[in-house]
């Protein structure tokens, strides 16, 4: 499900478990924020425009981060006037991550959720194979070691 909404003067068109940087919004890192300003929403079968908004539809997302831009460069200069003026500018934005959009009855939730909610039933645990791979390789670099050591010490004898 792909969904158009408004926030920060802008708009983003955006899918269930897409990560997304937006104009900063109130919040803390961790917390939820839902956006009830949708304009369309597209399903495989279906396409719904809003006039101006869809109704009951909303877009839930978590706050992953609040961070700055990159800087951005100001000139300004008047020809003939001796009249330059540099100013740098970092815009604030939050980092989304889109939970979930939902209209109606129908909602579509991002693919790590299902993923940990099937995992959760499942209680699954893989083995680890790590131990015997990390001496193996622990016995071949003592043996290039040494070997390099021996050469430095004949070419120095000789000289």
């Amino acid at each position: 499900m792909l969904a158009v909404f408004k926030t920060g003067g802008k708009q983003y068109s955006v899918k269930a478990g897409q990560i997304l940087k937006v104009e900063k919004l109130e919040g803390k890192k961790g917390d939820n924020v839902s956006f009830k300003d949708v304009l369309a929403i597209s399903e495989k079968t279906q396409n719904k425009i809003g006039s101006p908004l869809v109704e009951g539809a909303v877009v839930e997302a978590k706050i992953l981060d609040q961070i700055r831009d990159k800087k951005i460069i100001v000139f300004k200069k008047r020809k003939r006037q001796n009249y330059r003026s540099t100013q740098g500018h970092r815009q604030y934005l939050t980092v989304l991550k889109i939970e979930s959009i939902s209209m109606g009855g129908k909602k579509s939730v991002s693919e790590k959720k299902e993923l940990e909610k099937n995992s959760l039933e499942t209680k699954t645990a893989p083995k680890k194979k790590t131990a015997s791979v990390k001496k193996v390789v622990l016995k071949k670099k003592t043996a290039t070691k040494k070997s390099v050591n021996k050469k430095t010490t004949k070419s120095k004898e000789k000289k």
